[in-house]
């Protein structure tokens, strides 16, 4: 196997593995904004909130990272109750819900300066070598490096996204949250209690950016900037997926990080973002087509 090929190969891995984390991330605003109709840029403050409780409860009480999502997964769960039952309090369209979640995006990352300081914070020399050394991967007479919390974070979505998918298909919180979705005062009249529903599913959503802040924390140091860096590749991939559903929002991630890690073999890195806004672009771009072959199949279906 050649150099060239290897390189590839890996790269195409470690894009995988690392979209599939921001796949988690962008389920999350994929089920708000899908099922709930908010447009959640908070979400990713909340993912970088849940980063530095990891962070801080591992450096400072040496606890095992996963025994920190005890603390960061109720408290990220009463936040998400908290701001969902605002946006119900004034009545919140959409469009208000986004400048509302983006202008708490811009404050987040402020206060988060102001309590663990615009510093790189890493907490790498805390974590067992069990997480930090690579494992090796025979294929063919190469090998290949896999970050064992890189794996973590598969495994993690995987399982959480297949959760969502069955508690979505399968339970009876699930159907009436897609009766929701539908129309909501049909689903009223039915007697479904969009209140206690809405806030419960706001709060599990922002239950997952804990624990994908605590995989983040793991794998790269933190600063408050950071989560400006995930806006395109999240939301891009949460369009994609199509707005709520789970494995769309996990797909797409993942197909958008392969893409955008070989692009970086061969050209500019600086210019891999662009290639997540250019398919969604061409995405947009070619729906009026695909309706138009749509309504001309349609008719010749039911004849």
């Amino acid at each position: 196997m050649s150099g060239a090929t290897l390189a590839l190969i890996q790269t195409l891995l470690n894009g995988a593995l690392l979209g599939s984390l921001f796949g988690l991330v962008a389920l999350g605003i994929s089920m708000k904004w899908g099922h709930l109709g908010v447009p959640d840029f908070f979400h990713l403050s909340l993912t970088m909130l849940g980063a530095y409780f990891t962070y801080s409860l591992v450096t400072g009480l040496l606890m095992n990272p996963f025994l920190t999502l005890i603390i960061s997964i109720p408290v990220l769960f009463v936040i998400g109750v908290l701001y969902q039952w605002l946006f119900y309090v004034i009545k919140a369209s959409p469009f208000t819900s986004l400048l509302i979640t983006f202008a708490l995006f811009i404050v987040a990352e402020s206060v988060m300066s102001l309590v663990w300081s615009p510093d790189l914070l890493s907490m790498r020399q805390w974590l067992d070598p069990s997480f930090t050394t690579a494992l090796r991967v025979p294929i063919g007479e190469a090998t290949l490096a896999v970050s064992p919390i890189d794996l973590m974070a598969l495994v993690l979505s995987l399982v959480i996204v297949t959760a969502t998918w069955f508690m979505l298909k399968r339970t009876r919180w699930g159907r009436a949250l897609q009766a929701m979705r539908q129309d909501p005062q049909v689903a009223q009249t039915l007697g479904i209690k969009i209140l206690p529903i809405t806030l419960v599913v706001s709060g599990l959503i922002a239950a997952t950016a804990a624990i994908a802040g605590m995989v983040f924390a793991m794998r790269t140091p933190l600063s408050p900037g950071l989560p400006m860096s995930w806006i395109g590749i999240v939301i891009v991939a949460a369009l994609l997926g199509g707005l709520g559903r789970p494995w769309g929002a996990l797909i797409a991630a993942v197909v958008l990080m392969m893409v955008q890690n070989a692009w970086s073999l061969w050209f500019p890195p600086q210019w891999s973002p662009a290639v997540s806004f250019g398919l969604l672009f061409l995405y947009l771009a070619a729906q009026p087509l695909i309706e138009a072959v749509r309504n001309r199949v349609k008719p010749r279906s039911a004849a």
